[in-house]
């Protein structure tokens, strides 16, 4: 699992992993990544890079805007897709799936834009956002020894467990059960590849699976560029286009 680490400048965390309590393990996260003060002063984002689903690789572009503002484009079959979030609207355009037209995201689509337009993380001011962070204690996963967190962000009633290595406290793996479609179904992250950006940390690989079974959904995202505090990006990018009615028949 140490692959999945940078290979670091920063620290290694010196607290007695088995004595630390929340507030040690939250400020080695902070400290690694870069301090909380220039992770605050991040106000935008941009990435691209490669999204892997099954057989299908799809080239995307994400950006976010604070607060909680995101929008992702992909590339399908020659088509591009949108899904968005503008602090209030969730919504998408996916014409691979007929949808050539803006519409508002369901329940479970919507969570998840949530938490995606949430760039920097639950950790980060988590108690002013309203979630709840609980240290479990340590536990060894996949050969790594562990920092175990329960998450439940703020409006939600799905528990997360993060797993953050003892060394750089940084997360490393994340499970829990969410109800999709009105099914609830486990999932897990993994994440890795953190790489420096500017004056902070950022982890250039995710791969989520969705389902418990031998052959769960796979979707792997691989960053290949990522560019801070962009001077371009426009707060209505994120809003929901109006959607032409068509013309009143004629009497």
């Amino acid at each position: 699992m140490k692959r999945l680490f940078f290979a670091a400048t920063a620290a290694v965390c010196t607290f007695s992993a088995t004595a630390a309590d929340l507030d040690e393990v939250l400020s080695c996260n902070y400290e690694t990544l870069g301090g909380l003060d220039n992770i605050k002063a991040v106000e935008s984002a941009r990435m691209t890079g490669t999204m892997t689903m099954g057989p299908m690789q799809a080239p995307f572009t994400i950006e976010f805007q604070q607060p909680n503002r995101v929008r992702l484009e992909f590339e399908v079959q020659g088509m591009t897709a949108v899904q968005a979030y503008d602090g209030e609207t969730g919504w998408a355009i996916m014409p691979f799936m007929g949808k050539t037209t803006p519409e508002k995201m369901a329940d479970d689509q919507l969570k998840s834009i949530q938490e995606m337009a949430e760039w920097e993380g639950p950790l980060v001011n988590w108690q002013e956002k309203g979630h709840s962070v609980e240290l479990v204690g340590t536990e060894e996963v996949e050969g790594t020894e562990a920092y175990a967190l329960k998450v439940v962000r703020a409006g939600s009633e799905d528990e997360v467990t993060m797993f953050l290595d003892t060394d750089y406290c940084l997360p490393f793996l994340s499970k829990g059960v969410r109800d999709i479609q009105g099914n609830e179904m486990a999932f897990s992250q993994t994440i890795g590849d953190y790489k420096e950006v500017g004056d902070i940390v950022m982890a250039h690989s995710m791969i989520a699976n969705i389902g418990d079974g031998p052959t769960p959904m796979q979707q792997a995202i691989t960053i290949e560029t990522a560019e801070l505090n962009v001077s371009d990006l426009k707060s209505d990018r994120f809003a929901m286009p109006e959607v032409e009615q068509p013309a009143a028949a004629a009497e």
